[in-house]
């Protein structure tokens, strides 16, 4: 079993994704710190509004969350539509998930319009209702959102479901057509290459270790250990994989809860298996509060499921075991498979579970996907690189005040054990319904 992704094996070799060192520019109009969806997506709007631009990475581009993801393109939110609507009116609540709608389309239409070879597919979105109270609760979040121009929903009863997705164990679920998934390392590598191509200076295995004010000149000083950059602006868009050591990030670090999660994938067991398995070829998720995420490879040969990680560095017989049995839940006919691929990746929350742009000392912030960066990184990455140059009509609805800091917090999750503890024994609770009733 390989301890690596999936998709870096796809493109021939982690290699595909590594670029060559770039000497340190003496100054820059915008340094952007983080060499993922994000930073590069920003780096890319940033040029095209005729900026100089370096983009900074403590490692090399893209091998953090952008390329360790399931390729699921649903721009979910965590919040659902009900709560937002109770916590701030029907209208703000209509406002976040349109702009899914838009980021959505916009990732669509940037991936057509420069040729990026990726598998982007309309394949859909399956929410398996894990009990029938979370299908009634699906039900009206599928009533609310279907009044949202762009969202395409029709709930699925139980004796339905299997025509999408041949397992036992939902009660239902909710389909969403307008949902995408594709390739995320040949995303990655195709934005990569546009980025370059363009003019962006990228400099991997550059730590920065602060970001002070340039004096009376203006602007910021990034320093580095190997030296420093003069800035006119600075952005920062580390996200998951922001650092503890220094004091540049201590800011967002304490606002931002980096968790961990791991994904499988399966052997190979050929298309006609996996299509009498998805019937439909949708990308899936579940109800659960711990929930997993699952999808057939781009080739259609292999199974794809993610959920949460009991491990740090690498994947653990724990870990893979956990991930096996969640499968085999879902898929009874499965429990003979083998593994070929494991692998662990940081998503972070904001205490909102919403996803955050903002200023602070002249820095511009884009983070908290919640685990749907393949969507929000690219979106908030453009929509903040705008705002920071105040060249958008259009601001996120996500633009603010900074999110609010998680006390005795600052960048380690000692309280993840706990939480997800809490959750997992919500889960059992409704895995014992689920026995009771059949």
């Amino acid at each position: 079993m390989k301890i690596s992704p999936f998709w870096w094996h796809g493109l021939g070799s982690e290699k595909a994704l590594e670029i060559a060192p770039a000497p340190l520019p003496e100054k820059a109009d915008v340094v952007v710190v983080g060499a993922g969806f994000t930073g590069i997506s920003a780096a890319l709007t940033f040029i095209r509004h005729g900026r100089s631009v370096v983009v900074l990475d403590r490692g090399q581009p893209g091998l953090g969350a952008s390329t360790r993801n399931g390729g699921i393109c649903s721009g979910n939110l965590r919040v659902k539509h009900a709560v937002l609507k109770e916590r701030h009116g029907l209208d703000h609540a209509n406002r976040i998930y349109a702009e899914a709608v838009d980021a959505r389309e916009d990732l669509r239409q940037f991936i057509e319009n420069e040729n990026i070879d990726c598998s982007l597919k309309r394949s859909g979105w399956l929410l398996g209702a894990m009990s029938q109270a979370n299908y009634e609760t699906l039900s009206r979040e599928a009533e609310a959102l279907n009044a949202i121009p762009g969202h395409d929903i029709e709930m699925l009863p139980r004796d339905q479901v299997t025509a999408e997705m041949n397992s036992p164990r939902f009660y239902g679920g909710m389909l969403r057509r307008e949902i995408d998934s594709f390739h995320p390392a040949r995303f990655f590598a195709g934005l990569l290459e546009i980025a370059e191509r363009e003019g962006v200076v990228i400099c991997p295995d550059r730590t920065v270790m602060s970001i002070d004010d340039d004096g009376s000149a203006g602007g910021k000083i990034v320093r580095l250990a190997e030296g420093s950059i003069r800035a006119g602006k600075v952005m920062v868009a580390t996200n998951g994989y922001t650092g503890r050591q220094h004091a540049f990030s201590q800011f967002v670090r304490q606002r931002l809860v980096p968790v961990q999660s791991a994904i499988i994938v399966t052997e190979k067991l050929g298309r006609a298996r996996v299509g009498e398995l998805f019937p439909g070829m949708r990308s899936s998720s579940t109800t659960a509060h711990l929930s997993a995420y699952f999808r057939p490879t781009p080739d259609g040969e292999r199974i794809l499921l993610g959920s949460r990680s009991f491990d740090r560095l690498q994947p653990s017989r724990r870990t893979v075991i956990y991930l096996k049995r969640l499968l085999t839940d879902l898929f009874p006919q499965l429990h003979d498979v083998g593994i070929d691929y494991c692998w662990l990746g940081n998503v972070a929350f904001t205490r909102t579970h919403l996803p955050a742009i903002f200023t602070r000392d002249d820095v511009t912030y884009s983070c908290g996907y919640a685990g749907s960066g393949t969507v929000w990184a690219r979106w908030l990455g453009r929509k903040a690189a705008e705002e920071c140059l105040g060249m958008t009509n259009s601001p996120s609805v996500f633009s603010g005040l900074p999110p609010e800091t998680i006390p005795f917090y600052d960048g380690d999750p000692w309280f993840m054990p706990l939480v997800t503890g809490y959750y997992a024994s919500r889960d059992m609770l409704n895995e014992w319904r689920f026995g009771q009733r059949n």
